[in-house]
């Protein structure tokens, strides 16, 4: 990922992360409009519970590895020296985070729609406030990093990021 400063980084981080939050909220509100006209798929209450069960059981058992390859994989990072190589870590760490999340309301998604039920609801406004709470930002990048000094005023301030000064072309070097 190519980016020239901590603003656009975290611009870059936010529009995707955005896409992947209001595709599930569109496939949900599409579902939920679509229930309102038409009958559930799975009626009978012994079939609804064992699919509520199922459904939920999946998208705790995803959300807990998800999270739990962040915190071995946010432990594997703070020991690289360069912030570039942070930020591109952490970026690929969101995008995987908060896909397993769509992905997990795209399933509760799939309920809803298969029972009518009011329940799978609840789940989905509950795994979408986890999202929301989970976002990451400047201050968050910073906490998970332990970050201090220079690099932490870069990220907070939205800096630019420290490069090397590029020769001219044609300058010989002193």
């Amino acid at each position: 990922m190519n980016f020239f400063s901590a603003k656009e980084y975290f611009y870059k981080a936010n529009t995707i992360g955005f896409i992947l939050l209001l595709l599930p909220v569109i496939v949900f509100l599409y579902i939920h409009v679509d229930a309102l006209q038409s009958f559930p798929v799975v009626s009978d209450l012994p079939r609804k519970n064992q699919l509520f069960i199922l459904i939920s059981a999946m998208v705790v058992t995803i959300l807990t590895v998800v999270n739990l390859l962040w915190r071995s994989r946010i432990d594997r990072m703070r020991a690289l020296g360069e912030l570039s190589k942070k930020m591109e870590g952490y970026f690929v760490l969101f995008v995987m985070r908060n896909g397993a999340y769509a992905a997990s309301l795209l399933l509760i998604s799939a309920g809803y729609y298969l029972t009518h039920s009011i329940y799978f609801t609840g789940i989905y406004f509950i795994v979408l406030l986890l999202i929301i709470s989970q976002w990451p930002g400047p201050a968050r990048f910073c906490l998970a990093f332990d970050l201090k000094g220079p690099e932490r005023d870069l990220i907070l301030h939205n800096q630019d990021l420290f490069r090397k000064p590029r020769k001219p072309a044609g300058q010989p070097g002193k």
